[in-house]
């Protein structure tokens, strides 16, 4: 687990670093998420993608939980998950607004900006993750057996989702979205004790849900 998540962790820098070079030369906006839902799994989570216009975005998000639930009894949900994506947005509601742009009294200039107070969007991702979970639960009765075993491997899965987004200031959005992710996932099974029996390799289709309340700050380089 540790060596192969040391070398998905290289492969995910390289994405981020590969994402925002190539978007800082092109893009008029930035925006940086985090999942609050993700958050609640105790999983830290960032998502980072860039605005080339009005309509499309492309990104990547991130997950990484590296420890256990309950150590003693080799509860866990570790995992490293990484997704990139692409946004349609439409249904916008735009204004004209007025701010301030200057250092001190004397150099304040009234600038007009155009901001989105509200818009929706359709996305596409792919996800992959390397997994390592055990004597826990998973919500919506997907994969029951890990109650009861532990299960180390991987998946992929493509996915889709809906979304709406509200502005909450200048550079703040929040969103919430929903959606379905279909996917296949291949596991070795052990016992949930520490070093438990090894009780042979399987894998599965699987459908699932994807939710999401993401908070944003946007980075918008045309007004800066």
């Amino acid at each position: 687990m540790i060596r192969q998540g040391s070398r998905i962790s290289e492969i995910t820098v390289f994405l981020l670093y590969c994402l925002l070079h190539s978007g800082f030369g092109y893009c008029q906006q930035v925006e940086i998420r985090n999942n609050l839902l993700y958050d609640m799994t105790l999983t830290p989570n960032l998502g980072i993608a860039y605005r080339p216009d009005s309509i499309w975005s492309v990104g990547l998000n991130a997950g990484f939980n590296a420890w256990d639930i309950d150590k003693q009894k080799n509860k866990k949900w570790r995992h490293l998950l990484i997704s990139p994506n692409v946004r349609r947005y439409f249904g916008h509601r735009a204004d004209t607004v007025q701010y301030q742009q200057g250092t001190d009294a004397t150099s304040l200039q009234w600038r007009d900006t155009t901001v989105v107070r509200r818009m929706q969007y359709i996305e596409a991702n792919l996800i992959y993750s390397h997994f390592n979970v055990g004597n826990t639960r998973i919500p919506f009765g997907l994969y029951s057996g890990v109650k009861n075993r532990r299960l180390q491997g991987d998946l992929l899965a493509i996915g889709a989702k809906y979304g709406y987004s509200w502005m909450l200031g200048r550079d703040w959005r929040l969103e919430a979205e929903a959606g379905i992710a279909v996917g296949y996932a291949w596991y070795k099974e052990y016992d949930c004790a520490t070093c438990g029996t090894f009780y042979g390799k399987d894998g599965r289709l699987f459908l699932l849900p994807l939710l999401g309340t993401n908070i944003s700050y946007i980075i918008d380089w045309k007004n800066k």
